[in-house]
């Protein structure tokens, strides 16, 4: 005889799964704990509080929602939010001293309109300087630090998330940076010597004794503490900016392409992003952020979007995308990352590839060099998103330059379809022949 199903109690739906269990499905569990944790202490949920447990509630995921509330991290916090021990702004955010748990919430809050958006790695950013400028209360230089954090190393990253998304290593080189002016200010102190005082032998010992990654983040600080008086007007040692990379030659990047191509048993969503590098130079933080806006049908011809005009996608790359873009249903991203609204994480991607034993530099490298031998510098730079500077400088390391195309966009002997063709044409060698398995 088949056991009666249980109903829920609540909304009278049959939970999956939950014969002679509690009689609760596991979304009017998830209302009830949320009106547990947004109670701001009337026994009633907090009313500026209603978009939040809308948005968690509309995530799909019950289950996965409630094993997230059921750590101490969320509910604390969510506590101090619906009680006003929190205030619901990204400086709150900051000061919370739980770091995870506050980056994770803040993403739905912003998901759902309750704190404005922001580059998630400047607050990254400025979490981690709020913390640590906590944290060197005691420090002999804590107001040299706090002024080189707050005075320069802030308003810069602000002003470049302002124009364009951060790059996801924009918190490694920035935390990198301070901790060097730290280290460096600690040496000082060490060997009681002024700032102010700093001589050129000084900093010469200092860069003789120290590794190159030190010696290279250090920079940021010498130049902005020297523009301000607070070092003397030395000499800082040159510093080599540029090295041309190591390239592959064109055999080896069409076979990796064929491979990444049709080897069906690696994931699809890195070997996707191995195909966009390989032809497109097209760095990790730029294909991270990719959208399905960004693929285009132009004239019934696959195209995607990195630059102007946008650049012909091969069809065996154009039909690996949209397999990708089938499984990921309504998410905005190509590649969609665990948090609400926020594309993969740039490590996550790093990983993929470096599982696939993908050449991460010579990949992009040699594929820019190929393009700028076969179109214009410019031209390239502008399809593809970079700098005429970059472009320029590859071309010159292929070993030849266009000294008729100067770096201006707008010229009256380059059309905006001549530009096109070009960019058709230095593509070109990634068409059907190649790309057959």
């Amino acid at each position: 005889m088949t056991a009666p199903e249980v109903l829920c109690c609540d909304c009278g739906t049959v939970p999956p799964g939950r014969r002679g269990k509690p009689p609760v499905c596991p979304s009017c569990q998830l209302t009830r704990r949320l009106a547990k944790l947004l109670d701001d202490g009337t026994g009633a949920p907090a009313a500026r509080l209603n978009a939040l447990a809308t948005h968690l509630h509309a995530t799909g995921a019950p289950e996965k929602t409630l094993h997230w509330l059921a750590r101490s991290g969320p509910a604390e916090l969510l506590r101090a939010l619906a009680t006003g021990q929190l205030e619901l702004t990204h400086e709150a955010f900051h000061s919370w001293p739980r770091p995870l748990a506050a980056d994770h919430l803040r993403r739905h809050l912003i998901a759902c309109n309750l704190l404005p958006p922001a580059d998630p790695h400047l607050l990254a950013i400025e979490a981690w300087l709020h913390r640590h400028l906590a944290a060197i209360a005691e420090h002999p230089h804590e107001q040299l630090l706090r002024r080189f954090a707050v005075w320069h190393q802030l308003p810069r990253l602000r002003a470049d998330a302002a124009t364009r998304p951060l790059r996801a290593t924009a918190k490694q080189y920035a935390t990198g940076q301070f901790t060097q002016a730290e280290l460096f200010l600690s040496w000082l102190h060490e060997r009681d010597i002024n700032p102010s005082h700093v001589t050129q032998s000084t900093i010469d010992n200092w860069y003789v004794t120290h590794r190159v990654h030190q010696r290279h983040l250090i920079r940021g600080f010498l130049l902005w503490a020297t523009e301000h008086h607070h070092l003397p007007l030395h000499l800082i040692p040159h510093r080599v900016s540029f090295q041309p990379g190591s390239s592959l030659t064109q055999q080896r990047r069409l076979a990796l392409l064929r491979r990444y191509l049709s080897d069906d048993t690696a994931p699809a969503p890195a070997r996707a992003a191995a195909v966009l590098m390989l032809p497109y130079a097209q760095p990790l933080s730029r294909v991270q952020h990719l959208t399905h806006d960004d693929l285009l049908d132009i004239d019934d011809e696959p195209h995607l979007r990195l630059g102007e005009p946008p650049s012909p996608l091969p069809p065996a790359v154009a039909q690996l995308l949209d397999r990708l873009i089938s499984k990921r249903g309504d998410d905005q991203w190509l590649f969609p990352g665990r948090l609400p609204g926020q594309p993969v994480a740039y490590n996550t991607l790093h990983r993929w590839l470096r599982q696939l034993d993908f050449p991460l530099v010579g990949a992009r490298v040699s594929a820019l060099r190929q393009l700028v031998l076969q179109a214009p510098a410019p031209v390239i730079a502008d399809a593809l998103g970079f700098h005429q500077t970059t472009t320029t400088r590859q071309r010159a390391h292929a070993g030849a330059t266009w000294n008729r195309y100067p770096a201006s966009r707008h010229r009256p002997d380059l059309t905006d379809a001549e530009s096109r063709q070009a960019v058709e044409e230095a593509c070109s060698g990634f068409g059907r022949p190649y790309l057959t398995p």
